[in-house]
């Protein structure tokens, strides 16, 4: 009787072994599974966040800068991308030269300090968009605000300010700023419009 148990327990360990084993054998499968799914699932995350950002990138701003940029590998220029919420115009070819937008002659009053009583200064606008600059371009819709804005900087200026060795860059600057910012108030893409140069700056 004794002998009949053994066997039936020593049977009954078998079993209880195989079963344990299978359940091992299906949990690592489970888990190899689980382990590849996530990996596929990443490597598909990444893809889609590289085209995302290549996206986005096209879609807003160049590199920002007045150089050369290049697409691909191809020379374009001048040519600038930028975010659509901005008008969009037709980019130069990349050999196009620069084109000019002149202001009309500015003299105005200004704090003279006691050494001057008028500030004269002639202006030409620089760009590789000629939408921009040219006979007919935006800015030459945007004259009287630009003219405005501009003679309200320069009734601003001080002579002191203005006779030291770096006063007439650092007014250059300002005006670009001041420009710019119109030029974004109507929807134009401020970087478009590269410089500004003085042709004329006198104060007497």
């Amino acid at each position: 009787m004794s002998e009949e148990v053994k066997e039936e327990k020593k049977s009954g360990g078998g079993k209880g072994l195989i079963i344990a084993l299978l359940v091992v054998v299906i949990l690592l499968l489970i888990g190899i599974g689980v382990m590849a799914f996530l990996l596929l699932s990443s490597d598909k995350h990444a893809e889609d966040k590289t085209s995302d950002t290549e996206v986005h990138a096209s879609a807003e701003h160049g590199d920002g800068g007045h150089g050369d940029e290049q697409t691909d590998g191809h020379d374009v220029g001048h040519a600038k991308e930028y975010s659509p919420k901005y008008k969009q115009f037709e980019p130069p070819a990349p050999e196009a030269p620069p084109s000019y937008f002149t202001m009309d002659k500015f003299v105005v009053n200004f704090y003279g300090d006691g050494q001057a009583k008028f500030l004269a200064v002639d202006l030409k606008f620089m760009s590789y968009y000629p939408q921009l600059v040219g006979d007919a371009g935006e800015m030459e819709h945007l004259r009287p605000i630009l003219k405005n804005d501009i003679e309200r900087l320069l009734r601003n200026q001080h002579y002191n300010e203005l006779s030291k060795p770096d006063g007439p860059d650092k007014l250059r600057a300002d005006i670009l700023d001041v420009t710019r910012k119109v030029l974004e108030k109507h929807n134009i893409y401020p970087d478009l419009l590269e410089d500004v140069y003085m042709t004329r700056f006198v104060m007497q």
